[in-house]
């Protein structure tokens, strides 16, 4: 024990000083205990998890410095908008590392992580890409990738739908690891050999020619928005590009690809002839993917075409990344994007309180041990680990006295 020293910890009661013992273990490192016990990171803003969970949400919803703004009106204190930021990197990189070791164990050394075991008669799963600008980086765009897993949909109105069970994964890693961690990452949910069936929806980039490693498709559909982009792209808007939409949606990508080779043969224009070639390239190559799922596999009267990736990219990854004039690094974008993931899977609060309750297995073991030490010989225990008081001008006999009493090779220090 090497004294006292004071932190500030910000509450919804403003900012609160708290004094905690400083020490110092045997192998030299000093620590302040009580910070690790509340998962106080050293040199960051120490807040309790009501505050850091409001904090981390309004970062992941508006800009750094409109939330601190917001933060310091309401708790009356300073709040800057770099200490949020360094939070969000903390947090996230954080995150982001139990993900890459999940997939780690699981891909590399075949250990299925612990699941909750829940099956579905049917999993749809859709993935897309978000382009967003850098900063201090040596490209100038990166892709950021959204998968979206659901059970299904249910009417909210009339005309109205939403899915069932959604679950939210994002990340900026490369294709390759987005898949085989969100392959991770559901088999924390479900018992993959309990889904009954898996439709897979993409927009058919090279690096969602399949889906994730773990749950192999039934059934793979091009996603409809870009199905019906790349035909208004060729066509523009009107009766032909609609009609071809719809032969392509049956599936008969054959008749689709033939009649914009006539057109094709017809344009004059050089961008409208670059246009079409792209259109026909697009959909002949992903032809087995144009038919709908529900005339390939059993479905129901409610049972709907995926088709929620587009909105979800909208309301995930642009509304935040874009759209403001900022630019990111990928490194800071991927810490936002587990943010963003933890709030909308609802597992912020369990995700902070789990990095609070990491080492109350070793504390417990620590305590038991204590505990037994002490009831075989209260006497010598208290003699062997009597403290050296922290001493002031004046009284510096108080030690001395101890020293006589105990002997000072048995004094902790």
């Amino acid at each position: 024990n090497i004294g006292m020293r004071e932190r500030a910890v910000l509450t919804r009661f403003g900012t609160v000083k708290v004094r905690r013992r400083y020490y110092r273990d045997r192998e030299g490192k000093h620590r302040f205990l009580l910070d690790e016990a509340l998962g106080f990171s050293k040199g960051l803003l120490a807040a309790t998890p009501a505050v850091e969970q409001e904090a981390l949400e309004m970062c992941s919803e508006t800009s750094f410095r409109r939330a601190g703004k917001h933060l310091s009106f309401f708790l009356s204190e300073e709040v800057d908008h770099s200490l949020l930021h360094r939070r969000v990197r903390v947090r996230g990189a954080e995150r982001a590392r139990e993900k890459r070791k999940r997939a780690e164990e699981l891909f590399l050394s075949g250990a299925l992580p612990a699941s909750r075991g829940k099956k579905a008669s049917r999993l749809f799963l859709e993935a897309d890409g978000c382009l967003i600008p850098l900063q201090r980086e040596e490209r100038r765009r990166h892709e950021l990738k959204a998968g979206i897993s659901y059970e299904g949909f249910e009417r909210v109105s009339e005309d109205k739908w939403r899915t069932k069970e959604r679950r939210v994964f994002l990340s900026a890693s490369d294709g390759g690891t987005f898949l085989s961690e969100w392959s991770a990452d559901l088999a924390t949910l479900y018992d993959h050999s309990g889904i009954s069936c898996v439709i897979w929806s993409s927009d058919g980039a090279f690096w969602l020619r399949r889906g994730p490693e773990l749950l192999f498709p039934d059934h793979a559909q091009l996603s409809r928005f870009h199905l019906k982009r790349s035909l208004v792209r060729a066509l523009g808007f009107g009766r032909e590009a609609q009609r071809l939409y719809s032969l392509a949606c049956e599936g008969k990508g054959k008749e689709v690809v033939e009649a914009l080779e006539d057109h094709l043969k017809k344009a004059a224009d050089e961008g409208k002839r670059k246009r079409i070639s792209e259109s026909i390239a697009y959909i002949s190559s992903l032809s087995s993917w144009l038919p709908d799922w529900r005339d390939v596999l059993p479905a129901q009267e409610d049972d709907r075409s995926p088709g929620a990736m587009e909105g979800n990219v909208d309301k995930l990854l642009s509304d935040r990344f874009k759209k403001r004039g900022m630019s990111w690094s990928v490194k800071g974008a991927d810490c936002m994007c587990q943010v963003i993931e933890l709030r909308e899977n609802g597992e912020l609060p369990t995700f902070l309180s789990k990095r609070r309750n990491a080492h109350q297995k070793e504390a417990q073991l620590a305590m038991a041990s204590l505990r037994k030490e002490v009831r075989r010989n209260p006497e010598a225990w208290l003699e062997k680990h009597m403290p050296l008081l922290e001493t002031r001008s004046g009284d510096p006999w108080v030690k001395d006295v101890l020293k006589a009493l105990a002997g000072y090779e048995r004094i902790a220090c």
